[in-house]
């Protein structure tokens, strides 16, 4: 009688990956709230980097003006920054004393950031040059997409397609010299190459919280989840973790699974396959039943001829409990001298006749 694998084929695929969630942070708080209070931390936490990346811009800038003698004037760009940052600080101040921030509130801090940009290069960039925003605007995105998830960061491409349009049409109906058409095939460029960005970064996300699940249920002793390889239409380092996670998974699985003195399931092991099934049995509507078995006299065993003549008797035992059944039975040592078969699709008859052909069969062997 052998054991079944311990392993079974069913892999941790991108399309079910969000049939298990991460868990909540907070005991009690809804997900939306939990979600509203991290954006509030990000947001009061960034406040000072936002305020100190517009001063050195505003820095730069002026520097620019004053040693190459440039056409931008340094109380307008002195004023925007100014704006900008009592606006990130009110902001902050708001979501800090609220401990949450909407959706609606980042998709405003967002759009600040933008507008400032794009106010920056209005006032101190000839329009030959305007697609240096782009630049800024893809930092925003970037921010956006690691901070605040991908539907933000969507929301920011947009908004910033849209201020970039309105920066051309501003130049253009001042009369300043701009190709309308090479700015927008310049817009055109940057969104797309942005969007792919998006998506592969999204893509990447998710693969490794595969890859987070998978440990997560090694480290509780479940190793029946593999990482599915064919899912991967284009391999990378990350199908190459999943891939060493795959090659390790089996002999994992026996070491934290297996009794290695006796070679059967340990405990642990035992509960999982007992768990599986039950589940198994509950779906398909059959019969299972569970044998318990325990040596008699066995500490005489020890205290007559010593500990290592028991763990003798012991893997002998549990070999002769795995050959003496039948294929798909379980077998597991519970406990010191305690045993256990788990019985797949058999009744109470089927049962009692192998429990007494087992404990004669076991009277009759020569230990």
């Amino acid at each position: 009688m052998n054991p079944p694998p311990l392993l079974d084929r069913k892999p941790v695929t991108l399309s079910n990956l969000y049939a298990v969630r991460t868990p909540r942070i907070s005991l009690g708080l809804p997900r939306d709230m939990q979600r509203e209070a991290s954006a509030a931390d990000v947001l009061a936490v960034q406040a000072y980097s936002r305020m100190g990346a517009a001063l050195g811009v505003t820095v730069v800038q002026l520097a620019i003006v004053y040693r190459f003698a440039g056409a931008a004037n340094p109380a307008t760009l002195l004023g925007i920054t100014l704006v900008y940052a009592a606006f990130v600080g009110l902001l902050a101040i708001a979501v800090g004393r609220l401990r949450r921030a909407s959706s609606a509130a980042v998709t405003l801090a967002l759009a600040g950031d933008l507008a400032f940009i794009y106010a920056m290069t209005a006032a101190g960039t000839s329009p030959a040059h305007y697609e240096r925003a782009l630049f800024g605007a893809l930092i925003v995105i970037h921010l956006a997409n690691v901070y605040f998830g991908r539907r933000q960061a969507w929301r920011t491409v947009v908004a910033a397609c849209i201020g970039y349009a309105a920066l051309i049409a501003l130049a253009w109906q001042r009369a300043l010299p701009i190709d309308r058409t090479e700015e927008l095939w310049t817009l055109a460029i940057a969104a797309c190459g942005t969007a792919m960005i998006i998506l592969h970064s999204s893509d990447v996300r998710r693969r490794l919280r595969t890859i987070v699940k998978l440990f997560e249920h090694a480290e509780e002793g479940d190793f029946s989840q593999a990482y599915d390889e064919a899912a991967d239409r284009r391999p990378d380092a990350i199908t190459r973790v999943g891939r060493a996670y795959n090659r390790v998974r089996s002999q994992l699985a026996s070491m934290v699974l297996t009794d290695p003195l006796t070679g059967c399931l340990n405990r642990r092991g035992f509960d999982q396959a007992l768990a599986r099934e039950v589940a198994r049995s509950a779906r398909a509507g059959s019969d299972m039943a569970l044998l318990a078995l325990d040596l008699d006299h066995f500490k005489q065993v020890n205290d007559s001829y010593g500990h290592i003549v028991g763990d003798e008797v012991l893997r002998a035992a549990g070999a002769f409990l795995i050959q003496g059944g039948r294929a798909g039975d379980v077998v597991a040592r519970t406990g010191g001298e305690e045993f256990a078969v788990l019985l797949p699709d058999t009744g109470a008859a089927g049962a009692f006749q192998l429990a007494l052909r087992l404990c004669d069969a076991l009277r009759e062997h020569d230990f």
